[in-house]
């Protein structure tokens, strides 16, 4: 279990490449259609792990209605970027689920696809959670990627086509809003998550191990609106 990648949500994804580009050096690869309306970019990180940051823009709000997300994403996107959700790449999506079954009392969600990326490549993958992450962005949704070696060869394409000014490698730490059974929803400790309890639910904070040039390696934090 690992992060995998944190979603920004953003009307446009302008104002949200300039944030990324001045403020902390990273370039946005674009990353394809989802089946939830949306469109995403990536901000690839220079790890075999395969981890990023994901920016989501609305291509059809039709859509995004019908899978029952349009309202929270222009409510949470009101007053600029603004985190989403996070994720955890999982090496058994059937036992995740069954768990967070139990904790949810409910279905978990588990469900199929697949993603096509903007060069037509075709990466299947299982999640579980979602719909209850949506509803408590403090908790992450779950994945599982089928073709993970595919995964893991687009990463130096991607970072060559992001042209980071100082390259992201991984994720140090996510701080999270107030949720007091976010251990059971993961199943454990293990991951570098930090509880604010004094912070409304969700994604407060992410930072990020980074790589800069003659400057050596270091830490950014960041923030949203």
């Amino acid at each position: 279990m690992r992060i995998d990648h944190v979603m920004i949500g953003a009307r446009d994804v302008g104002p949200v490449r300039d944030l990324l580009r001045e403020r902390h050096g990273f370039g946005l690869v674009r990353g394809g259609r989802l089946h939830n309306g949306t469109t995403c970019w990536i901000v690839p990180f220079d790890t075999p792990d395969v981890q990023y940051l994901e920016v989501v823009v609305p291509h059809d709000e039709a859509v995004m209605e019908g899978r029952g997300l349009r309202e929270a994403f222009m409510e949470r996107t009101a007053d600029g970027p603004a985190y989403l959700t996070w994720v955890v790449h999982v090496d058994d999506i059937q036992e995740t689920a069954a768990r967070i079954g139990k904790v949810l009392g409910d279905d978990p969600g588990l469900r199929h696809g697949e993603s096509v990326r903007a060069d037509g490549q075709r990466l299947p993958w299982a999640e579980a959670g979602f719909a209850a992450a949506w509803r408590q962005p403090s908790r992450p949704f779950f994945l599982e990627f089928g073709e993970q070696p595919a995964r893991r060869s687009r990463v130096p394409r991607e970072l060559a086509a992001a042209a980071h000014r100082r390259t992201p490698t991984a994720f140090s730490s996510i701080t999270v809003g107030g949720f007091d059974d976010l251990a059971d929803w993961l199943g454990g400790p293990g991951l570098p998550v930090e509880i604010d309890p004094s912070a409304p639910t969700g994604v407060r904070e992410v930072t990020i191990a980074v790589r800069d040039g003659d400057a050596g390696r270091g830490e950014v934090t960041l923030t949203l609106p």
